[in-house]
């Protein structure tokens, strides 16, 4: 009995019937035998008959029928495919053709996206329309498809494949300005957008935005924001480049300070940002670079820059506090003397400066302060008390004992929707959480933006590594809080979750009985 491929092939399938009948009908004595075997003619439906039971199927329909459902799974693992082939960064798409090397032939979507130029060629020769017709249910142009493809990280030797791909999509008349088309209107993300996007991922795409510029592609803020996130400088210098940066840069400023990269922010700085018409990441305009540059936890070198190419150290944030007072707030003592010398250390509050005092851990003068101003800790407000959180994720283990024997509230949230204990499991700090711990912490409380508790946010800061103490210690961490009777009921360990743990605490999770999926 013959297997069929897992995904196999209607008209082949047709193809062998015929070949099959044809053969008997030329007096192929194993043929007629076969087919003689099912039935007494010699016509199609014989044939299509004899085929289905050498595949293990009682008739030509019942396998048709199932051909056709294998298809349909085909097909929605197709749409899936391309969604992981623009949108994911797990590696995701890599997997899915590992194990369903089909994809890659399955359709034109599936060829834009991995850079096959020859069956592109082959389609466009066939239906020039292609290269301008909008998908129906994503908006995209084919041009679009390749420039948002991850691909050229995924797999280096498709590199070349995407470049060639959007060569001959545009030589053939694709819209190097085209819009993603949303609600009947085209005013979606551009070619040159979506190369930014797949480019801010890591590597960069630099080969196939020289190729949009030379094709007239016009250069916004928000390409030249996507492009400062890459590791990839190539990409967002050849933006600088040939882009009208004083004019069009507002949020370009934002990805380099949330990432507290200095060398980006001099890059933009030097290439004419102004850091005084500033936006957020959303685009809404903020009256401080300086203030949002301490809350992203920059260092002084990237504020001094700022303010070398005009920023105001002393605009308030959008909240009304002082960067001054932001610093205080957030205990960072390594940005004084900044402030010192740009005349700003008065700008700070009585309890901005008393949370400063908390976070050194000066337990002597957080009483003097408090003697002298009886009215002080009635007077702190969420922010402050917020800093609980702060001195947990950094592990400052004193901080955080003196603000609970002040009576800081153990729950209270800062913005970000921790608590302390989420922090301090975040930062991988496993003394500041038996630490709370002990000091009754809720260890299943849910964050107030996730909704998940302290384990999950130890085990995705785990994969960001974003603290940078070096007694950070996730795995100390992950076995203090199941130890401590933590629920491991809503963690997987999983290659396509997004927020991956490190491969230490996946190792530790799977020995307390988490699940691979």
């Amino acid at each position: 009995m013959a297997t069929l491929p897992e995904y196999p092939n209607l008209d082949h399938l047709r193809h062998e019937a015929k070949d099959l009948l044809r053969a008997a009908r030329r007096g192929d004595q194993r043929s007629v035998e076969l087919m003689r075997q099912v039935s007494g003619g010699l016509t199609l439906s014989a044939a299509q008959l004899t085929v289905a039971r050498e595949y293990g199927y009682p008739s030509w329909p019942a396998l048709k029928a199932d051909v056709e459902a294998r298809g349909a799974d085909l097909a929605a693992n197709a749409a899936d495919f391309v969604r992981a082939s623009v949108a994911d960064w797990t590696g995701r798409a890599a997997r899915m053709l590992a194990t369903t090397p089909e994809l890659a032939n399955y359709d034109l979507a599936t060829a834009l996206v991995l850079g096959d130029a020859d069956t592109v060629r082959a389609a466009v020769e066939r239906d020039p329309a292609i290269v301008t017709r909008h998908d129906p249910l994503t908006g995209w142009t084919a041009l679009h498809a390749v420039c948002a493809s991850r691909w050229h990280y995924l797999d280096h030797e498709r590199a070349d494949g995407l470049v060639a791909t959007a060569r001959l999509l545009l030589a053939a008349g694709a819209d190097a300005n085209g819009r993603i088309a949303q609600g009947g209107r085209s005013e979606g993300s551009s070619p040159m957008r979506c190369a930014a996007g797949s480019a801010s991922t890591g590597v960069g795409h630099e080969a196939i935005m020289a190729l949009l510029i030379n094709h007239g592609a016009q250069i916004e803020d928000e390409d030249i924001y996507l492009a400062a996130f890459s590791r990839d400088r190539r990409c967002l210098q050849l933006l600088l480049d040939h882009a009208d940066v004083p004019r069009i840069a507002r949020k370009a400023l934002s990805a380099p300070i949330s990432t507290r990269d200095t060398d980006g922010v001099r890059m933009l700085l030097e290439a004419g940002a102004d850091p005084c018409r500033f936006a957020s990441d959303d685009g809404v305009p903020l009256p401080s670079v300086i203030y949002a540059a301490v809350e992203a936890g920059c260092p002084a070198e990237l504020l001094e820059l700022l303010v070398a190419h005009g920023a105001d150290p002393s605009a308030l944030g959008p909240d009304g506090r002082s960067p001054a007072g932001l610093a205080a707030l957030r205990g960072r003592e390594d940005l004084s003397e900044f402030f010192a010398r740009h005349g700003q250390s008065e700008h700070a509050t009585a309890s901005e400066r008393f949370i400063a005092v908390c976070m050194r851990a000066d337990r002597a003068e957080a009483m003097r302060r408090i003697a002298a101003n009886p009215g002080l800790l009635d007077g702190l407000g969420d922010a402050e008390h917020a800093a609980l959180a702060d001195a947990a994720e950094a592990g400052n283990a004193a901080a955080v004992t003196l603000m609970l024997d002040l009576g800081f509230p153990i729950a209270q949230r800062r913005e970000d929707g921790a608590t302390a204990l989420h922090a301090a499991s975040y930062g991988g700090r496993a003394e500041v959480v038996a630490l709370l711990l002990a000091r009754g912490a809720d260890i299943e409380s849910p964050d107030g933006t996730w909704g998940s508790a302290a384990l999950e946010w130890a085990a995705v800061g785990s994969g960001e590594r974003a603290a940078t103490n070096r007694d950070a210690d996730w795995v100390a961490t992950v076995r203090t809080l199941i130890e401590s009777g933590a629920s491991t009921a809503a963690i997987t360990l999983s290659p396509d979750d997004i927020k991956q743990p490190s491969p230490e605490v996946a190792r530790i999770l799977a020995s307390y009985g988490v699940p691979s999926r």
